[in-house]
């Protein structure tokens, strides 16, 4: 009697997964939407109150950063112009000035509101963004956007500037103005002693 044959070896079969069609759709979605979708605008100060007490100092939004240098004052009036940093991005405000509180001859509480406010990321505060220029008869109250200074001795001279800025206390706004109007210098030294200074009263 013969042995039964023995059945032939079975191919192994090799499971391919295949995804399912139109897989890719999801995440071409997502990219598209992701691209469309625009980028955070700044967060705005415009019509915020900012205080300033006698024993804390000057109370800025969380973020925010405002050297000495980066302060002036609009002659008559009750205007300031600033330049600040918030979220690390230079931005100019144009400000109104009130004091709420006398508390002696030399302490008053201030609060400030922002009346007009404009961005310029691309710059650096206190370099290319700059409030020490004055314009004619030496009034204050104006800015230079994109600055270039040239060294004279221990002073910064203006050099060009892409725009300036000045502050319009009738329009409680920023308007434009010409190159030409204005006259800036910068004591490099004077400006990094001030922040010292704000630096330890901190």
């Amino acid at each position: 009697m013969r042995p039964a044959a023995l059945p032939e070896a079975v191919p192994e079969v090799q499971a391919r997964v295949r995804p399912y069609p139109g897989w890719w759709l999801p995440a071409l979605l997502l990219t598209l939407l992701g691209a469309a979708a625009p980028a955070a605008a700044a967060e705005s100060y415009l019509a915020r109150p900012i205080y300033s007490e006698p024993s804390s100092g000057l109370q800025l939004p969380p973020g925010c950063e405002v050297d000495p240098s980066w302060r002036g004052v609009v002659a008559d009036s009750e205007l300031e112009i600033w330049i600040a940093v918030c979220a690390a991005e230079p931005r100019i405000w144009l400000l109104r000035r009130q004091v709420i509180e006398v508390l002696n001859a030399r302490q008053v509480r201030l609060r400030f509101e922002v009346l007009d406010e404009r961005s310029f990321p691309q710059d650096v505060a206190g370099d290319t963004l700059s409030v020490q220029c004055t314009g004619p008869h030496d009034a204050a109250g104006y800015v230079v956007q994109g600055a270039r200074w040239r060294s004279e001795g221990k002073q910064l001279r203006l050099k060009s500037a892409q725009s300036v800025l000045r502050a319009d206390a009738h329009a409680n706004r920023l308007v434009g103005a010409e190159a030409s109007e204005i006259d800036c210098t910068r004591f490099p030294e004077r400006e990094a002693m001030m922040k010292r200074l704000q630096q330890t009263r901190n």
